[in-house]
């Protein structure tokens, strides 16, 4: 299997040695009601990540590199899974929570099999 991407020598050298510096705050002692209050709050801003684990709630914005990176790596995948002959399908991004366990995230993209 051969796969050819087309990228600008430029965006390539970006990918081969990325500076990507996104901000992340990291914030202590959060409760899994304020996560859910700032959650609602903030509504869907694509650029804006929320991660929770066990009272740490980190705030990452993402930047345009990333979002490059993302789109590359999820084209991949998708290619490879054509040509493997896997059934995968793209739940793109979300937010998964899970109380029982203090967990929270919002990945930007996620895939599962059929």
């Amino acid at each position: 299997m051969k796969v050819t991407v087309d990228i600008p020598q430029a965006d390539l050298e970006k990918l081969i040695n990325p500076a990507v510096s996104e901000p992340r705050i990291p914030l202590g002692g959060i409760t899994w009601k304020q996560y859910q209050s700032l959650i609602e709050t903030l509504g869907n801003k694509p650029r804006l990540r929320l991660s929770y684990l066990e009272g740490t709630l980190e705030i990452m914005t993402i930047s345009p590199e990333h979002e490059m990176l993302k789109s590359l790596i999820g084209r991949l995948l998708e290619t490879y899974t054509l040509e493997m002959d896997i059934d995968l399908f793209s739940c793109a991004s979300a937010t998964y929570l899970r109380e029982a366990t203090a967990r929270g995230l919002e990945p930007d993209d996620c895939y599962n099999k059929f």
